[in-house]
């Protein structure tokens, strides 16, 4: 039983092999620093909010004295033990708002935290998503910059071969031999890209060290998606983006706050009460008291309103950037919007292209098998080229939909199928 359960744990620390989009978006709320931190905000806004309820609810004490006395010889109870236990409690019963407007204000600020939680989650799922394209594109890349490294070589050795027979000059050999080397260093250059693909895809999901070596590359729903009019999306960012509205809600708690502090000029009334017992007995030995206790502040030298002018600072403040954040989003959703409609284009324009290449491959293949043509020539990294360009606008315009998703205030990813589609 236990080797099973220690068995389930390792597997729990192990990325799934192969790796699908799917298994990588499941690791995104798993304990990633970025995500620790955004929750240990939200944990904060919530002691924070307990403190402030706590500070206006009912406080009680328990009080011991153990206390022994010389009695004066005309004392009546020559008792020397003076000993005392009481029971006091004590409650806010009015204070012209103050305590409402702290919780006020701590609940707004525990709501800012929840929307920048939500926020963060969506920024984690598109990072994943972004390094998860980034290592098939990598791969990709080196696939077809193999290719052409092979051609290069093919070149150099023949152009080795003419040269010896004195068909082609000494510059025309240093030439392709230059066009080799600088194509091995490009293939280099690849193939060291792709471990830092999986290395950094790796640190993203919280498994540093474990670099996924085979990924399934995802059919992508999000790619059939059709792009609707720029201004119903500006619209529904402005009233949904999880950033905008922890804006909102710091915006409401810096006005409770400001209304908290103009209430400390105003008088408070506080229910007291006290149970207590005694080991002598005196006129002033009350068992029980009951009081209400009237506070007025007088002068407390410009600190209170030196406090309602540093928060209405904070309060001007928060509206600014509630305003620069509204601004900034209906920008980003017309950038975003441009993106989607300017891939759209290269995702046909890479169609064709494959098409084009895939037809080429097949004709240049055909001459090669009937041995009209010597080698395949170009035609395996155009081939090679085109796969790569295809596969990068169809993940640009995927993670240009979930960045609109993201801003619009939708979960990304929270539907399978809008992300990645069915496997048939």
């Amino acid at each position: 039983m236990l080797g099973r359960v220690g068995a389930e744990v390792e597997k729990a620390r192990t990325l799934p092999e192969p790796l699908t989009l799917k298994d990588a978006l499941a690791l995104s709320n798993n304990g990633h620093p970025d995500n620790l931190v955004a929750r240990s905000r939200l944990q904060a806004a919530e002691a924070s909010k307990e403190s402030v309820e706590a500070d206006s609810g009912l406080q009680t004490s328990l009080q011991g004295r153990l206390r022994w006395v010389e009695p004066a010889s005309r004392v009546l109870d020559p008792e020397r033990d003076d000993h005392r236990i009481a029971l006091l409690a004590k409650k806010r019963v009015y204070d012209f708002g103050r305590s409402s407007a702290s919780i006020a204000s701590a609940d707004a600020v525990l709501n800012s935290q929840q929307w920048l939680l939500q926020d963060q989650q969506n920024k984690h799922r598109i990072e994943i998503m972004q390094a998860f394209f980034n290592v098939i594109l990598a791969d990709l890349a080196y696939a077809r910059d193999n290719e052409l490294m092979a051609i290069q070589f093919v070149r150099f050795d023949r152009a080795k071969d003419r040269n010896n027979l004195g068909q082609i000059p000494d510059v025309d050999l240093l030439q392709a031999e230059n066009n080799y080397f600088q194509a091995r260093s490009i293939r280099y250059a690849s193939d060291v890209k792709r471990r830092a693909t999986r290395s950094t895809l790796a640190n993203i999901l919280n498994h540093p060290g474990q670099l996924p070596a085979n990924l399934v590359r995802p059919q992508l729903a999000m790619l059939e998606r059709k792009l609707p009019d720029i201004e119903p999306l500006q619209q529904q960012a402005l009233q949904n983006n999880p950033a905008l509205q922890a804006l909102r809600q710091q915006v409401e708690a810096a006005h409770q706050q400001l209304k908290s502090v103009r209430a400390r000029k105003k008088p408070s009334i506080d229910l007291e009460l006290e149970a207590a017992d005694y080991s002598r007995d005196f006129r002033f030995s009350d068992k029980f008291r009951a009081g209400l206790v009237f506070e007025m502040p007088l002068s407390t030298s410009g600190a209170i309103d030196a406090a309602i002018a540093q928060q209405q600072s904070a309060l001007t403040a928060a509206r600014a950037q509630q305003q620069k954040t509204e601004m900034e989003l209906q920008q980003q959703v017309l950038e975003l919007w441009q993106q989607l409609y300017i891939v759209r284009a290269q995702r046909d324009e890479a169609a064709v292209f494959s098409e084009y290449r895939d037809t080429a491959l097949d004709v240049d293949r055909g001459l090669y098998e009937l041995d009209v043509a010597a080698d395949l020539g170009d035609s395996l990294a155009l081939y090679s080229a085109a796969i790569y360009q295809s596969a990068k606008a169809d993940f640009d315009y995927a993670l240009a939909w979930a960045r609109l998703d993201a801003i619009m205030g939708k979960q990304v990813g929270a539907n399978e199928n809008n992300v990645q589609a069915p496997e048939k």
